[in-house]
């Protein structure tokens, strides 16, 4: 299946939207494994140690911007020639304030944690409809809104069904959006430690390696996911079963 995926993504165009050490920037790496040319972006244009090539380039932007979104699109594009995955990996938690959040507060955390991916899908899938394409959204797993602010469990949540209706919308393009619903995530990039499958047992921990979740998210991004689209994934070592 390896070399199936490897096959499915060598010499593909993926850009990784949102990444920071762990889970971001293991999926940047999981996809450059496999064969893929990357497109890093992030807020502060870090390339957390990877050299710049002709398949590995990083981009500064606001991806809560939807004009720096467009403009990157295009650059991307010229740097490129095409985009065929975007993993949108933007979304912020904060610590739950009492009971009822002010308003304000609540429509920031859907401004990045929705809006900014509903961007992305609209401004990306431009780029990917005369060929098709693989999106993958990464959402939360449900089992860790419980004690969560109302903010981020609703956004989270909101993510499923943006997900479901793109996936409608763009399906006769031949562009397939999924996303992936997290657990608890392990912040520490450890990718080299743990690679390729040397993270602990299902049974011993509920908290995440990030290469669990870059790992579902490459195939996902791969033709071996083809007739897999409109789904949302948990990914949470069973903690929502």
């Amino acid at each position: 299946m390896v070399d199936l995926i490897r096959d499915s993504l060598a010499g593909k165009v993926a850009v990784i939207l949102g990444v920071g050490p762990g889970q971001g920037i293991s999926t940047v790496r999981m996809f450059i494994n496999f064969g893929a040319k990357v497109a890093v972006v992030s807020r502060s244009g870090n390339t957390f140690g990877l050299v710049e090539s002709s398949t590995i380039k990083a981009y500064k932007t606001d991806a809560t911007n939807p004009e720096e979104l467009q403009k990157l699109r295009d650059k991307i594009m010229a740097d490129y020639g095409s985009i065929d995955v975007l993993c949108n990996n933007v979304g912020v938690w904060r610590q739950p304030k009492g009971e009822f959040e002010d308003p304000a507060e609540m429509e920031e955390m859907f401004r990045i944690n929705v809006m900014t991916m509903y961007n992305s899908i609209r401004i990306f899938s431009e780029a990917m409809k005369k060929k098709g394409g693989a999106i993958v959204n990464i959402g939360a797993s449900r089992n860790i809104f419980k004690g969560n602010s109302i903010s981020y469990t609703v956004s989270k949540g909101a993510i499923e069904e943006l997900t479901r209706k793109t996936a409608e919308t763009l399906r006769k393009y031949n562009i397939r959006v999924n996303a992936v619903l997290p657990g608890g995530v392990n912040k520490e990039d450890n990718y080299y430690k743990v690679f390729p499958f040397n993270y602990t047992k299902i049974s011993e921990t509920v908290q995440l390696e990030p290469i669990e979740i870059a790992m579902v998210t490459s195939f996902l991004g791969s033709e071996m996911s083809t007739g897999i689209t409109g789904q949302s994934i948990t990914v949470d070592r069973g903690m929502s079963a």
